[in-house]
């Protein structure tokens, strides 16, 4: 033999194992025999009838084959391109969002809406729905920056509540009133 590598077209002679470096193969496993079957009903399936096929396990001395994406990795977004240059605001141009202010007036109508209910129930009760007014006309002239709608609302339909009730009470009391005038009346002419 000489030293040169063999040519391109022959490929290079494989060496022989030798009995001490080649390893017995382990038995198969024996396979498993069929279920039996049996008389008695089966029981329901716990998925609904839905059932995965069983998968074949690998032959012995393998590894089960890597399945991508794992399983029970969680899948992320892809992040959103960069913006082109200049698309941002300059610097210095960038408006600050605020929040409405509440109207002081609807406020106040709504604390004497609530104190005509504990107090004098109906001067408070007025005064709330004056106010209600006025805050109403200063929120549509501020276009947006004073809020409070809300609280006009609730003072409108406390303050009516309470005027009502008063004036049912009132009305109430005279009627119970004129039949007791009337009923005492009529028993010292007789």
């Amino acid at each position: 033999m000489s030293d040169q590598p063999p040519p391109a077209d022959e490929a290079p002679a494989r060496p022989e194992p030798t009995p001490e470096a080649t390893s017995p193969m382990p038995p198969a496993p024996a396979p498993a025999p069929p279920p039996a079957e049996s008389s008695s009903p089966a029981a329901p399936d716990p998925t609904g009838g839905a059932s995965t096929p069983a998968a074949t396990p690998p032959p012995p001395g393998y590894a089960p084959p890597p399945t991508w994406p794992p399983q029970g990795a969680a899948t992320y977004p892809q992040p959103p391109a960069y913006a082109p240059p200049g698309a941002y605001a300059p610097a210095g141009y960038a408006y600050a969002q605020t929040t409405p202010t509440t109207s002081t007036m609807a406020i106040v109508g709504l604390v004497l809406a609530i104190i005509s209910w504990l107090a004098c129930p109906v001067v408070p009760a007025i005064i709330a729905l004056v106010l209600a007014e006025k805050s109403r006309q200063e929120i549509a002239a501020s276009h947006g920056a004073i809020g409070g709608e809300g609280l006009n609302t609730t003072t409108r339909i406390v303050s009516w509540i309470n005027i009502g009730l008063f004036a049912a009470i009132i009305i109430g009391l005279g009627l119970v009133f004129l039949v007791f005038s009337v009923l005492a009346a009529t028993t010292q002419g007789m």
